[in-house]
C-alpha cells in the first residue's frame, strides 16, 4: 500500500489498518502515537479532524499527516474516504435462525483468533525465554498498572502455587523498596503486564529493571510499541476484537500458560507445592 491510495484502488481501510499494526513498533516515536491512537479508535475517527487528532495523540498536526503519509495515504480526508466505504453497509444483529449475527460472529471469531494467537506463541523462542526466565530466577517481580493491575495480582497469585519467591511488586506503594541494595539483581525477573493506554510506569520500570541486570518478560497488546526495546521476552496478547474495551481474553491465556510452563519445569515440586497449599486451606476452611 506504500504506493498510495491512487495507484490501489482496491485497498480498503483493514488493508490500512494491518499495516499500521504490523509496523507501529518500528515507526518513530511520534508517528507511533498518531498510529495507535487511529488503531484505538477506529469506530470513532469520523468525528475527527487532523487537529482533534494531533490533540488527543500529543503531537503536532503535520505529525498526523506524515504519518498517514507513511502509509499511502494522502490526507484524513483521503483516510475517511475508507471510512466511509467500510461503514456503508449495515447489518442486523440477530439472524432469523438464531444464530449469531455477522457483527457478533466477527466478534467471536476475533476474540478466538486472539486466543490461537496465543497458542502459537507457545511455540515461538519468546516464549521459550520468558519460561526460561520466569522458572530459574531467585525471585520473580510481578506487576501492572491501572486496568490490568488485577490481572498481575492474580498471575503472581497463581504463579506462586508453581514457585516459590515470587510477589506481587507495587511500584506506587512501595516505590520498589524491594529492590534497595539487592545483592544479586541479575538472578531475578520482572513480569510486567501491560495494555492501552499504557501507564508511564511500565516503560520506566522496565528500563530500571533491565539497568540493574534483572531479567525482565512483558506481556501486553498487540500495539505495544516500547516492549521489544526494553524486554529479554515479549508475549503479545491480540486485544482488539470490537468490544467497549480492549479484550483481556488473551492476556488471560498469555498468563495462565506462562504459570503452566513454569510449572511443568518442576513437576514435582509444583505438585507438592498445590497439595500443601490445598491442605493449608482446608485448615482455614477458605473452601
Amino acid at each position: 500500500m506504500r504506493q498510495g491510495f491512487t495507484s490501489y484502488k482496491d485497498g480498503t481501510l483493514e488493508d490500512l489498518l494491518t499495516e499500521m499494526q504490523a509496523e507501529l513498533s518500528t515507526l518513530p516515536k511520534q508517528e507511533a502515537k498518531v498510529v495507535q491512537f487511529i488503531l484505538l479508535n477506529v469506530d470513532s475517527l469520523s468525528f475527527e479532524t487532523g487537529r482533534s487528532i494531533a490533540e488527543k495523540a500529543g503531537v503536532s498536526e503535520v505529525t498526523v499527516g506524515r504519518a498517514l503519509r507513511r502509509f499511502g495515504c494522502d490526507s484524513v480526508k483521503a483516510f475517511k474516504i475508507l471510512l466511509q466505504r467500510r461503514y456503508s453497509v449495515a447489518g442486523g444483529m440477530v439472524s432469523a435462525r438464531g444464530e449469531l449475527s455477522p457483527l457478533w460472529q466477527g466478534k467471536l471469531d476475533a476474540e478466538q483468533a486472539a486466543l490461537k494467537s496465543i497458542y502459537e506463541q507457545r511455540e515461538s523462542a519468546a516464549f521459550e525465554v520468558a519460561k526460561t526466565r520466569l522458572s530459574t530466577a531467585s525471585e520473580v517481580y510481578v506487576t501492572g498498572f491501572q486496568t490490568v493491575r488485577g490481572l498481575a495480582e492474580d498471575a503472581a497469585r497463581r504463579l506462586s502455587l508453581a514457585r516459590s519467591g515470587v510477589r506481587y511488586l507495587s511500584a506506587h506503594d512501595g516505590m520498589t523498596a524491594e529492590w534497595i541494595n539487592d545483592p544479586t539483581p541479575a538472578k531475578t525477573c520482572l513480569l510486567l503486564v501491560d495494555v492501552v493506554p499504557y501507564s508511564k510506569e511500565s516503560e520506566t520500570l522496565a528500563a530500571m529493571a533491565r539497568e540493574q541486570g534483572r531479567g525482565v518478560v512483558v506481556v501486553a497488546d498487540e500495539y505495544c510499541h516500547w516492549a521489544a526495546e526494553q524486554a529479554h521476552a515479549v508475549i503479545y496478547a491480540p486485544s482488539s476484537t470490537g468490544l467497549f474495551l480492549e479484550s483481556t481474553v488473551g492476556l488471560n491465556a498469555a498468563l495462565a500458560l506462562l504459570v503452566d510452563a513454569v510449572a511443568s519445569e518442576d513437576q514435582a515440586s509444583s505438585a507438592n507445592r498445590l497439595k500443601d497449599w490445598k491442605n493449608r486451606s482446608r485448615r482455614l476452611k477458605i473452601f
